[in-house]
């Protein structure tokens, strides 16, 4: 019996996949409680009373949080329960506690309304910001209220839901995850977030499959209705019929069956059968992912986006001795393997911290442009990778470049920083490779050119394809559209890897498309020498690279070159991985069938 996929797509239910896996059981619909509290006058002779039960109720908010840490650690180690540890900070935080003393004391104001506007306030400012890290960031303070509130109720602090169940909401905490798991939840969705909250960075450690931005599926789920959950390509199916739920019972097995084959392989080489070596490094946005370098085998850091850390609750960027204690500890524990780091990718979809606006960021002041024009930004940046480098090796990328004239003034601005750290007897590594994103179609077209003056590529599938394309992925009316086996995108990455090859200098993938399985054998045909994906991927393609011969890649990528349908020669890719016995292409299937 085959299922007709126009009958599936009714009961499917997409958002992005954070955390891979299959997880099949009944779901538990959490409805997180957020408190609305009315605001009540006060006589000015308990303003001192309402003030101390403030207090108190903070520091049985720090209980709380100290036993999260506690778990956290007992589950996932010290990195991790940093992310807790921020949260503790917040509570006393300079900007926010004695701001919640002086509303309730000035104002005559009880206390529970007081923390809701204080924090309601900061919270606001960085939602605003339009950045998806900062918008994260804001749920951590939501949490934080929401817990200092209902002290103040004398309300209990639970994140209790049923064992054994795939727990849907609309959103989450990276606190309330961390409480789940000890119920043995097996999955988890929710309506919001994205894949660099703290949420998807626990999910992913707690190895819980996840999915977010689902867009209302709380709406269509309700405790106890029998749920698929397909972290591996973001879909839920809610009630499958008998055919469909043994289809996703064959591929949870076949999944959890690879899960255990890949551990065999991190200590392996990336090598195709006849010898040709691959690098396979991680794509980092923050510390607390760093034992995933370890425990996926990544050899090193192949892009370290540092404007996630960077812009922290809404307020201006942070210093450079703040930023010289994240990069000092990202290289120390990267080495002896090398960190690229980014410079601020700014504009686009993550707006400026100076409130900048634009009626199309993607094509206007963003990445380099941004940092050439504000030397006050990208100046405290270079002198702290500079002097992180003297801790272990270190290459600095940079983003959204289209012109080599903004290539050799960057090099200008960090030679005249190198010089200026020397006066001041401060070591750094004088030997720092530097490299450009190679993300809109103007640097692939004079790759030759930007060899020449470069140290390295790395090709940025997710911008070039949209621009190559003239396609915004996010936008529901033409994503299909969206196709990163596109020839034409493929021609790109091919210019790209000749001019690269023909100059002596490196050249790495680090785009979505790395973590695209059918792609792989393409790239390393094309002449890609690194891939650089989230650690999590990189088991699955090590097991494609090493079931492959180089010559049977360049097969494929002549072919992917001149493919009139895309569509068609995915499917041709995904029989070359069944033939070749990678045990992937059931993963990539849409249509369940018997």
């Amino acid at each position: 019996m085959k299922v007709n996929q126009d009958q599936l797509d009714k009961v499917v239910h997409k958002g992005i996949p954070v955390s891979p896996g299959i997880a099949i059981g009944p779901a538990y619909l959490y409805a997180k409680v957020t408190f609305e509290v009315e605001k009540r006058a006060i006589d000015p002779e308990i303003v001192k009373t309402e003030s101390a039960r403030f207090e108190d109720a903070v520091s049985k908010a720090e209980r709380d949080l100290n036993k999260i840490i506690t778990v956290t650690r007992e589950k996932l180690g010290e990195n991790s329960a940093s992310i807790f540890e921020a949260q503790l900070l917040m509570l006393r935080d300079q900007a926010v506690y004695p701001e919640v003393v002086s509303y309730i004391e000035n104002n005559c104001i009880n206390a529970g309304f007081a923390v809701q506007t204080v924090l309601s306030k900061h919270r606001r400012v960085m939602e605003s910001s339009g950045n998806e890290y900062l918008r994260e960031r804001a749920n951590d303070l939501l949490d934080i209220q929401d817990r200092i509130i209902r002290h103040l109720r004398r309300g209990r602090i639970l994140s209790a839901v049923d064992e054994n169940s795939i727990v849907f909401s609309e959103n989450i905490t990276a606190a309330d995850i961390i409480l789940f798991s000890r119920r043995g939840i097996l999955g988890c969705a929710t309506d919001f977030g994205g894949p660099t909250s703290h949420v998807s960075i626990m999910a992913r450690a707690l190895h819980v499959p996840a999915i977010v931005s689902t867009h209302g599926v709380t709406d269509h789920v309700k405790t106890g209705d029998f749920v698929v959950l397909d972290g591996i390509k973001g879909e839920i199916i809610v009630n499958p019929s008998d055919a469909v739920l043994a289809h996703y019972r064959t591929k949870q097995e076949r999944y959890l069956r690879l899960v255990q084959e890949d551990k065999s392989l991190v200590p392996l080489k990336a090598e195709t059968l006849d010898g040709h070596r691959i690098s396979l490094q991680a794509n980092l946005e923050l510390r607390e992912e760093l034992p995933q370098l370890i425990e996926y085998g990544a050899e090193g850091i192949g892009l370290y986006r540092t404007e996630m850390s960077l812009l922290l609750e809404g307020r201006a960027l942070v210093t450079e001795e703040e930023q010289f204690s994240q990069y000092q500890e990202v290289v120390s524990k990267t080495a002896p393997w090398t960190t690229t780091f980014r410079i601020l990718d700014l504009g686009g979809d993550k707006m400026l911290p100076m409130g900048h606006r634009e009626q199309n960021p993607y094509l206007g002041w963003r990445g380099i442009r941004i940092l050439l024009d504000k030397l006050e930004l990208l100046v405290p940046q270079l002198r702290a990778m500079l002097r992180a480098s003297a801790f272990g090796k270190v290459r600095i990328l940079l983003p959204m470049v289209t012109s080599i004239h903004e290539v050799r003034r960057f090099k200008e601005i960090l030679e005249q920083t190198k010089q200026n750290l020397t006066r001041e007897g401060v070591g750094f590594a004088t030997e720092i490779p530097v490299g450009v994103m190679v993300e809109v179609p103007s640097v692939a077209l004079a790759a030759e050119q930007f060899a020449k003056e470069t140290d390295f590529f790395s090709i940025g599938t997710n911008d070039l394809t949209q621009y190559v394309l003239a396609v915004d992925r996010g936008n529901d009316l033409v994503a299909d559209l969206y196709d990163e086996l596109h020839p034409a995108v493929l021609q790109l990455i091919k210019m790209t890897t000749d001019a690269a090859k023909a100059a002596g200098i490196p050249v790495s993938l680090c785009g979505e498309l790395a973590t695209n399985l059918r792609a792989v054998p393409v790239l390393i045909g094309l002449g890609i020498d690194t891939l650089s994906a989230s650690p999590i991927y990189l088991p699955g393609i090590k097991r494609v690279i090493r079931a492959m011969k180089m010559s049977e890649g360049r097969e494929l990528a002549s072919k992917a070159l001149i493919a009139s349908d895309p569509r068609e020669f995915r499917a041709e890719l995904e029989r070359w991985l069944d033939e070749h016995s990678c045990g992937v292409s059931f993963f990539l299937d849409s249509t369940p069938t018997e």
